[in-house]
C-alpha cells in the first residue's frame, strides 16, 4: 500500500517538474501589465516605413509614407490602399501580448529559436520612423489558442501575441495597393488633355476658367461644362485590374512606346499622365495595357467608353451658338438684307412696372414708330434664342466649319445672309455676374441644307464657327413685328366693365346669348376672360373674312359683341368690341379676328373654356357610384336642355 502511494506521489512530482521545466520553465517570466500589453511598445508609433518579408514565398514588399500618403515602393512603385495599411498599423500599435519570456533561458529547456519558427522567422517585419529601423520576427502558432510567437527587435524576448497580426500581414499585394490610377479629385483638376496617336497625335485640351471649362486645343472655344465633368469623372475613376510587369524591358511589346492614348491631369500641385497601349486580347479592345508616365510598371486596365474619348473634341464642345445669355437681353434687332426691319427695346424699369418692352419700326415717311410690346412674347423668343445649338445628323456632328473661307461662307448662304438677329446682353452664358458693358452678338442665318431641309447653317458675325441648327427652333423666334404686339387686344381703361354681351351664330343668324348687367344674368367666366381680353398669340397682322384651320379654309362661325363701359366717367362712356370666332374644335385651339384691331389671333385657354360653356351650356352629369354598378342607372337627364352636350 505504501509503495502505491509512493509511486503516485512520484508521478505527480515528475509531472510538476515537467511542467515547470518544459511547459513553463521560467518562474520569473514576465506578466504583462494591462497598461503596457503591446510587445512593440513605442516602436510601433508614427511609423513611416514598413517592410514585410515572407520566408516561404521568398517575397517581400515595402511600404513608405510619403508626402501624398502611403506608397508601395517594392516590388513596384504604386499608391497603397490606405485602409489596408491602416489595418496593419493598428495591429502593430495595439498588438495584444499575452506572455513574454527571455531568450537566454531557452538553454535550460534544451530549446532553440527554430523550435518556435523564429530562426529564421516565417515573417520578418522591418519598420521605423525617420531612418530608424527595427526588425522583429514572427514564428509558429502556439499549440493552444489563437496565438503565435514574436521575436523582439533586440532578440532578447519572445512574446506570445494575437494571431490576427499574421492575418493582416498576409494580405495579397493586389489588395494592398490602391486600384485607382489617378489620385486627383474632380474638384482639384484645373486642366486635362487627351492625345490620340491614330489621329496624328491630335490633342484635345480643356481648361477650367471660373468654374467653366473651355477648349484650348485644337481650337479655342467654349466647352460643355456638364459633359466635361461627366467624362472627367469617368476618367478619374479608372482602375488598374492587375500588375503585369513591374520593370518591362521593351515597352513596344505593349504598345506603350508610342501609346494609343495619353490622358494627362493637371492641378495646382500635381501632374499625372496615363499612357494606354494595345488591347491585351484583340477581341476585347476595352481591356488594354497601360502605365503611368513617371512609373515603369505595366498594368492591365479597362476603359469601355473609348468612342467617347476619341470624339471628345466634338462631344465636349458647347453646342449653344450664342456666347451671351439672351434671356438677359436689353435689345433685339431683326434685319433683312442688311437693313433693320424692326427692333425690340427693353424700357427702363420704374417703381410700378418692370421688364416692359416696346417695338421700334423704322418708317421713311413717319420716322421711328413705337408700339407697346408683349413682355411674354419677347421673353419667350429670347428663351428660344438661348436654345439655338448645333444639331448632329447622320452625316455631320453639327459643327460644320471652324475656319471657313469666303467661298465656304457663300456656299452656306452666310457671306451675305438674307436674315440676321442681333441681341445685346450684359450676361455671358452660365455666368451670374453682370458685365460692366453689354455685349452685342449677331446671328447670321444662312441657307437650309440640301440633304435635310429641316436644318440650316448659322454663325455669329464676329466668330468663325459655322453651325448646323434646327429650323424648328428658329421658327419659334418670330421675325414679324406684329407678333410681339401687346397681348391685350383692346386698349380700354383698367376699370372698364362689360355691361352687355351677345353671341350670334353666323351661319343662320341664331342668337345664342344676349345678356346685360341690368338683367342680372351674365356668364361671369366669360366676362372675366374679356376684362381685359388677353390673347395667346397673333396669327396675321390684318383682318380676313375667313381663316385656315387644320388645312381647311372656313368662314367665321360666331360673332361676339361686348359693350364696355367706363366706370370713372360720369356720363358713362361706352364702346362695343366685335370679335369674330372660328368653329369650336373641342381642343386647345380657337381663332378669333377683329376688324377694329385689324388682326387675326389665337385665344387663350381661359377664354376657350368660358366661351365653350356659354355656347354649348354644358351640363355635367353626377359621377356614378364607386365602384361602378351597371345595375344602377345614370341620373335622369330629361331636364337637360335640348342642345346640351355631355362631357
Amino acid at each position: 500500500m505504501r509503495l502505491k502511494i509512493t509511486l503516485t506521489l512520484l508521478v505527480i512530482l515528475l509531472g510538476l517538474l515537467t511542467f515547470i521545466l518544459y511547459v513553463d520553465p521560467w518562474e520569473d517570466r514576465s506578466e504583462i501589465d494591462p497598461d503596457d500589453s503591446n510587445a512593440l511598445g513605442a516602436l510601433a508609433i508614427d511609423i513611416d516605413y514598413l517592410r514585410i518579408s515572407n520566408r516561404d514565398s521568398n517575397r517581400s514588399l515595402t511600404l513608405e509614407r510619403l508626402e501624398n500618403g502611403w506608397m508601395l515602393t517594392k516590388p513596384y512603385r504604386w499608391p497603397a490602399n490606405a485602409f489596408a495599411v491602416e489595418r496593419i498599423l493598428n495591429q502593430l500599435q495595439f498588438l495584444d501580448t499575452k506572455v513574454s519570456f527571455d531568450t537566454d533561458r531557452l538553454v535550460q529547456t534544451s530549446s532553440v529559436l527554430s523550435d518556435y519558427g523564429l530562426a529564421p522567422p516565417e515573417l520578418t517585419l522591418e519598420f521605423g520612423n525617420q531612418g530608424n529601423r527595427d526588425t522583429v520576427g514572427v514564428g509558429h502558432a502556439t499549440e493552444v489558442g489563437e496565438h503565435l510567437y514574436l521575436l523582439s527587435s533586440d532578440r532578447s524576448q519572445i512574446h506570445v501575441v494575437d494571431r490576427s497580426l499574421v492575418d493582416s500581414l498576409s494580405i495579397d499585394i493586389e489588395d494592398l495597393r490602391n486600384p485607382r490610377i489617378f489620385r486627383s479629385s474632380i474638384f482639384e483638376v484645373d486642366s486635362w488633355n487627351l492625345q490620340l496617336s491614330p489621329a496624328n497625335n491630335l490633342r484635345t485640351r480643356v481648361t477650367k476658367n471660373d468654374e467653366q471649362w473651355v477648349f484650348e486645343t485644337p481650337i479655342r472655344t467654349r466647352a460643355d461644362t456638364l459633359e466635361v465633368n461627366t467624362l472627367l469623372g469617368k476618367l478619374l475613376e479608372l482602375k488598374s485590374l492587375r500588375i503585369l510587369q513591374p520593370t518591362p524591358v521593351d515597352l513596344a511589346l505593349y504598345g506603350l512606346e508610342e501609346p494609343f492614348l495619353r490622358i494627362a491631369m493637371e492641378s495646382d500641385q500635381t501632374r499625372e499622365a496615363l499612357e494606354i497601349g494595345n488591347p491585351i486580347e484583340p477581341e476585347q479592345p476595352s481591356i488594354r495595357y497601360a502605365k503611368l508616365e513617371n512609373r515603369p510598371t505595366v498594368f492591365e486596365m479597362e476603359i469601355d467608353y473609348l468612342p467617347e474619348v476619341e470624339n471628345a473634341q466634338t462631344n465636349l464642345r458647347d453646342r449653344r451658338v450664342f456666347e451671351i445669355d439672351t434671356e438677359f437681353a436689353s435689345s433685339v434687332s431683326f434685319e433683312r438684307g442688311g437693313t433693320e426691319v424692326f427692333s425690340l427695346q427693353k424700357l427702363e424699369p420704374d417703381e410700378s412696372k418692370t421688364d416692359e418692352w416696346e417695338i421700334l419700326i423704322p418708317d421713311e415717311e413717319q420716322g421711328l414708330q413705337r408700339q407697346k410690346g408683349s413682355t411674354l412674347a419677347v421673353e419667350t423668343a429670347l428663351e428660344w434664342l438661348n436654345q439655338i445649338k448645333a444639331v448632329a445628323t447622320s452625316s455631320t456632328s453639327g459643327f460644320i466649319h471652324d475656319a471657313p473661307t469666303a467661298a465656304d461662307l457663300e456656299s452656306y448662304g452666310l457671306e451675305f445672309p438674307e436674315f440676321s438677329i442681333s441681341v445685346t446682353s450684359d450676361r455671358l452664358k452660365d455666368n451670374e455676374e453682370t458685365m460692366q458693358a453689354p455685349i452685342a452678338e449677331t446671328l447670321l442665318i444662312g441657307d437650309p441644307t440640301r440633304e435635310d431641309r429641316s436644318t440650316r447653317y448659322v454663325k455669329l458675325a464676329k466668330a468663325d464657327f459655322v453651325y448646323l441648327v434646327s429650323n424648328n427652333i428658329l421658327e419659334m423666334v418670330p421675325d414679324d413685328a406684329f407678333r410681339y404686339n401687346d397681348r391685350q387686344l383692346f386698349d380700354f381703361p383698367d376699370d372698364a366693365i362689360v355691361n352687355r354681351l351677345t353671341i350670334t351664330r353666323l351661319s343662320n343668324g341664331e342668337t345664342i346669348l344676349d345678356s346685360a348687367i341690368s338683367q342680372g344674368i351674365m356668364p361671369m367666366d366669360l366676362i372675366s376672360a374679356l376684362t381685359p381680353l388677353s390673347i395667346k398669340s397673333y396669327l396675321y397682322d390684318n383682318y380676313t373674312s375667313n381663316v385656315t384651320i387644320a388645312g381647311r379654309r372656313q368662314s367665321w362661325a360666331y360673332l361676339l359683341k361686348a359693350t364696355y363701359q367706363w366706370t370713372n366717367i360720369d356720363e358713362g362712356q361706352t364702346e362695343t368690341a366685335e370679335l369674330y370666332i372660328s368653329e369650336l374644335t373641342g381642343g386647345p385651339f380657337l381663332v378669333g379676328g377683329s376688324i377694329n384691331a385689324g388682326t387675326v389671333f389665337e385665344f387663350e385657354q381661359s377664354f376657350i373654356d368660358a366661351f365653350s360653356s356659354a355656347v354649348f351650356n354644358r351640363v355635367m352629369r353626377e359621377a356614378p357610384q364607386e365602384p361602378f354598378d351597371p345595375n344602377i342607372p345614370l341620373p335622369d337627364t330629361q331636364s337637360e336642355p335640348a342642345n346640351a352636350t355631355v362631357d
